[in-house]
């Protein structure tokens, strides 16, 4: 991933389209003992102000699990089963789930008060994970967004009037791969073209635009003061990340082994950053990005699946 072949600039590629609705009810949870992560499954990550991490990530039987953050007894979220990795955030105190199941179809599941509510449908016809960002100031203020049939970004936006209608954001992503989302001063979305190479854009305001790299994985994406930080599994299968600023600092390695793309979450000038490993377990790192290079963790070990 470092290197020349890294910086390659690249030009945006949009597709826009219709998301049909399906309506897919999700299955019945049957084993009571948490089953490991699925394979290749990125899993997803919330922090809130106070730096409480939770770790999300999709059990090999399609059910959903959190844990927290430095590790461990994986909590199940409700009843549901999805196909995709999910993707989650907190929205004022709530924490709030996605995911895609087989048929194509968006659900949710939304946590207050300790305890998780049913999954609903969301509808769509959607050929990827979902991602998700809290825009605020609002409670109720945050979108949701995934791959449609057509390789565009679709999205639905939710405010204290309940849930918008889909539409489109364009883009052309690569079969596989979903988009990341964070929120800074509107919402920004890190994609993986055609290509095999990374987009970024300001949803609704701004198109696609290269921001180099190489990576078949979904990346991952987070909100510090000021700008945004991505994050990717490389060709090598090595994490790296990226600070999006005015004069781009570009991508620098951050080590560990993945066999799937990561999940990223901030809360002040603090990433924390996940992935899962070649061993079929979720490690994490921490980051902070208070001065930069930011100061890195290193991988721990969040689950211990055999």
């Amino acid at each position: 991933m470092a290197g020349k072949r890294f910086r390659r600039t690249i030009a945006a590629a949009a597709s826009v389209g219709v998301v049909g609705l399906a309506t897919v009810i999700p299955a019945t949870m049957a084993s009571a003992a948490p089953p490991g992560p699925a394979a290749g499954l990125n899993p997803s990550v919330t922090e809130t102000a106070t730096g409480a991490v939770t770790v999300y990530y999709t059990a090999s039987d399609g059910s959903v699990f959190t844990v927290p953050g430095g590790g461990g007894t994986p909590s199940q979220v409700g009843t549901g089963r999805i196909a995709t990795a999910p993707a989650a955030i907190v929205a004022g105190t709530t924490q709030v789930v996605f995911g895609v199941t087989s048929g194509g179809g968006l659900w949710t599941a939304t946590q207050s008060g300790g305890k998780w509510g049913a999954w609903t449908s969301l509808g769509g016809t959607l050929t990827s994970q979902p991602g998700a960002a809290f825009e605020g100031p609002n409670a109720a203020d945050y979108a949701v967004f995934a791959r449609g049939t057509n390789g565009a970004v679709w999205a639905r936006d939710h405010t204290s009037a309940g849930w918008g209608a889909w539409h489109s954001d364009g883009g052309n992503l690569l079969a596989g791969t979903g988009p990341a989302a964070a929120a800074d001063n509107g919402v920004y979305l890190l994609v993986v073209g055609t290509n095999k190479q990374l987009y970024i854009a300001k949803a609704g305001l701004t198109g696609f635009s290269g921001a180099g790299g190489l990576t078949t994985a979904t990346p991952g994406l987070a909100s510090i003061p000021g700008s945004v930080v991505g994050f990717v599994r490389g060709t090598d299968n090595v994490a790296y990340y990226h600070k999006f600023v005015s004069t781009t600092p570009g991508w620098h390695a951050m080590g560990g082994k993945f066999a799937s793309g990561l999940g990223a979450a901030a809360a002040g000038s603090g990433t924390y950053t996940a992935g899962q490993g070649t061993d079929g377990n979720v490690y994490r790192a921490t980051g902070n990005w208070s001065t930069y290079p930011p100061k890195l963790s290193g991988w721990g070990a969040v689950t211990a699946h055999e």
